[in-house]
């Protein structure tokens, strides 16, 4: 029995990983293993685009278990913070909250009930509904202009007028399970790289663009197999298989070695008005000295027809033009590298729940990742690995059983 896999993300990775035991698996990626995950790697290896779990992600940590990387799992609260009229606040306990001066204290009781009263909610019953709508409807005009609608300028765009309400209910259920002194976030020590690593040993995978076709069986580059794993972003499959169109977003993420930090112990930071939607700043949350130097994220969500509209080098100057407002000198930064990604993740529409792609597409093509259920409603590494045993017992329960 062969099978291909197209695409070594994690989903790709995941679901060779469990057929390896039962068939032949060649897996085909064109870039670098890891996909979104992927590192750079120096004296330390650091990804090129932030990452951390939760302690809901509970088949990431079986996976991590099971792969003997748990007890390089790190947990820590962490401080997020907003900026407003040009300060930085830390938003990360009650007391802190009270204290933002970017909201009123009405406001904030409506905004505090509502993240009690989205997981009552069955968010399936608002999939059409869209998201400025329900926030309208159900927090007013204020609560939508001056907190909402910058968080969902800065993740979705222009688009985020499309995104449906259920998306937005869905997230806050999931993500409403805070400590009274922040969020509590988890990081492999010493990078997810170790993971990537981990699910590829042993693994065969070829270096090579994929180029599919179909004879008696389905071929990848002119050869037969038994099954097609598609993992890759669902906008590159050239097949008409009769599924709903996804739109998809895409992502820059600038990455900043620099001397200095910019702030004193801020691990996330949304901003109101900024040439980007928020930054991660990773040395406020793993060790300094693991690094030697503080690492700095900055990221935003476009559309892959705006990807490069501006150069690395026009970012770089955007970007620290806009972080001098908060002390930060340009004579502190060591590198600034510039990572993107075409199809980073849908955007999440009305009636998105209807077009999520089914794990077997026709006879013999199966698919997993950004698109599945698993990583409803929010792309995600636990939501990828589980895809990708999903897809994998599929595939067994059709082929292998």
């Amino acid at each position: 029995m062969k099978i291909a896999v197209i695409g070594a993300g994690l989903s790709g990775l995941n679901a060779a990983r469990i057929l390896s035991e039962y068939a032949k698996v060649t897996v085909f990626e064109k870039n670098e293993v890891g996909g979104l995950l992927s590192s750079l790697c120096n004296s330390y290896c650091i990804e090129k685009f932030y990452h951390h779990c939760f302690r809901w992600d509970e088949y990431l940590l079986e996976i991590l278990k099971e792969l003997n990387l748990h007890s390089k799992l790190e947990w820590k609260v962490v401080k997020v913070g907003q900026e407003y009229g040009g300060k930085i606040y830390s938003l990360s306990t009650p007391v802190e909250i009270l204290r933002y001066p970017g909201m009123n204290f009405l406001d904030k009781i409506k905004l505090a009930k509502f993240t009690i009263s989205a997981k009552k909610k069955n968010y399936k019953d608002f999939d059409i509904v869209s998201v400025v709508e329900g926030i309208k409807e159900e927090l007013g005009e204020e609560l939508y202009r001056n907190f909402f609608l910058p968080l969902l300028r800065s993740k979705f765009g222009d688009n985020y007028r499309e995104v449906s309400y259920a998306w937005l209910l869905a997230r806050v259920s999931i993500r409403s399970n805070r400590k009274l002194k922040g969020e509590e976030l988890g990081y492999l020590r010493g990078g997810f790289v170790q993971l990537v690593e981990k699910l590829s040993e042993g693994l065969e995978i070829k270096f090579e663009s994929a180029k599919i076709g179909k004879g008696s069986k389905w071929t990848v580059n002119g050869e037969d197999f038994d099954a097609v794993i598609f993992t890759a972003p669902l906008p590159e499959l050239n097949l008409n298989f009769n599924i709903p169109k996804i739109k998809f977003q895409s992502s820059i993420c600038a990455l900043i070695i620099a001397e200095e930090k910019v702030t004193e112990d801020i691990y996330w930071t949304n901003f109101t008005n900024a040439p980007f939607g928020a930054m991660i700043e990773h040395t406020n949350f793993m060790p300094f000295e693991d690094y030697g130097e503080h690492l700095i994220y900055l990221a935003s969500y476009t559309t892959p027809e705006r990807l490069y509209e501006k150069s690395d080098s026009d970012l770089r100057r955007i970007y620290l033009s806009f972080l001098e407002k908060f002390g930060f000198r340009e004579k502190y930064v060591k590198k600034f590298y510039v990572f993107r990604a075409k199809y980073s993740g849908p955007i999440y529409e009305k009636g998105y729940l209807k077009k999520v792609t089914p794990y077997k597409l026709a006879e013999g093509f199966y698919y997993a990742g950004l698109t599945s259920e698993a990583n409803y409603p929010e792309r995600s590494m636990n939501g990828s690995l589980l895809a990708g045993k999903k897809v994998a017992e599929k595939v067994i329960e059709d082929l292998l059983s």
